[in-house]
């Protein structure tokens, strides 16, 4: 009975999870390229969990441009949300990225490749991620 309250109060709080999020809007999508680039370029490289957390918070304050590809986008609040959830844990175990989807790798690749397009080159995670689509020609 434990397990079936439990279940249902989880699925429960992941509806309203993404009702709230869908509510809110997530992200705000009108940032300035600026602010954007500023806030995509101070992301922690060797940083402990509460400047990773930090970070997360400034960047879903701040959003992304409206000109931002829709794979982009995804990229970005994948990573605002991995970045969120960090801990002492996954910082230790350097392959905690190791289960995102392909899906999810290739948001992350257009994140990094938006990034260094529009920010100049900017230090974005991707080092684990396929290189394939981040040449340019």
């Amino acid at each position: 009975m434990t397990r079936i309250k439990r279940a249902t109060g989880a699925a429960g709080a992941a509806v309203l999870l993404a009702f709230s999020l869908t509510a809110c809007g997530g992200a705000p999508d009108d940032a300035s390229e600026e602010d954007f680039c500023e806030v995509a370029n101070s992301i922690p490289a060797d940083a402990d969990v509460d400047a990773i957390h930090d970070w997360a918070d400034d960047a879903e304050e701040t959003g992304t441009p409206e000109d931002i590809p829709e794979d982009a986008r995804e990229g970005f609040e994948l990573l605002v949300d991995i970045a969120k959830d960090v801990d002492e844990d996954d910082l230790e175990n350097e392959d905690f990225l190791d289960d995102l989807s392909s899906e999810e790798e290739e948001q992350f690749t257009a994140y990094g490749t938006y990034v260094a397009e529009t920010c100049g080159g900017a230090d974005v995670p991707t080092e684990d991620l396929p290189t394939e689509e981040l040449t340019t020609e």
